[in-house]
């Protein structure tokens, strides 16, 4: 069975980037989906869009890796004070030397597309394009559960993100991810591990705060980070849940 991936992207000229998501479906369900995902388009917090772009792309079968979504951990934190302190102290655990600094570094991916790719160990930063970015796309959650799959249907950070942090630091070069949000009304981010699998940590900033991003932490050699970033970009996924 032949599927499609779906990628829609929405802004305007004041927010910039308003909203995107993306979806691996067999062809008898592509009409809902596109219909759902432009709805979603139009109806984010952050404004109306003046430009929405849907991608259709098919996708065979046999290019489909399929991967166990990780483990979930969530920590209860008060403030975003505290929830900094606990992506710190993992990845204290996960031996990085230089946490304040990753942490410090993490600010600047804010006002980037896509995800920065950061070395754990030197802090050089690997993506080739400082402004965009990495965008690890062409995944999706795939259940058979019919209440889980209407519900993966409209916005789902959870979701959302366990899928991408999946297949993430399935890569044998990534350390970890981090991630917060840039949407306003939701402070839950999170840092995404092999050891620690996909923790949770309820408060990450303020809230109404538009400020989101994410990086990745790579160790490795220039070769290995051209394929790694390969694999984020082109690699289809479908993250099965149990």
């Amino acid at each position: 069975m032949n599927r499609y991936s779906i990628k829609m992207r929405a802004s305007n000229k004041e927010e910039g980037h308003i909203s995107g998501a993306e979806k691996i479906i067999p062809e008898e369900e592509l009409e809902q989906y596109c219909t759902r995902l432009l709805a979603r388009a139009l109806q984010h917090s952050k404004g109306k869009p003046d430009f929405i772009n849907l991608k259709i792309e098919a996708i065979k079968e046999e290019e489909i890796l399929r991967l166990p979504a990780l483990p979930v951990t969530t920590v209860e934190t008060a403030s975003a004070e505290e929830g900094q302190a606990v992506v710190q102290d993992y990845l204290r655990r996960l031996g990085l030397a230089h946490t304040k600094e990753i942490l410090s570094i993490w600010q600047q991916s804010y006002a980037m597309r896509g995800a920065m790719l950061l070395h754990a160990d030197t802090l050089q930063r690997l993506e080739p394009d400082r402004a965009r970015g990495i965008r690890a796309t062409y995944m999706d959650l795939e259940t058979s559960d019919p209440a889980a799959k209407t519900a993966c249907s409209g916005k789902n950070h959870f979701n959302e993100a366990l899928v991408l942090a999946t297949k993430v630091v399935s890569h044998p070069n990534i350390v970890a991810e981090l991630c917060i949000s840039d949407d306003p009304d939701y402070v839950t981010g999170y840092i995404a591990s092999k050891q620690f699998g996909y923790v949770r940590i309820t408060t990450l900033k303020e809230m109404g705060s538009p400020q989101g991003g994410r990086i990745f932490l790579f160790r490795g050699n220039e070769q290995e980070c051209s394929a790694c970033i390969e694999y984020l970009q082109q690699q289809k996924v479908l993250v099965q849940r149990t």
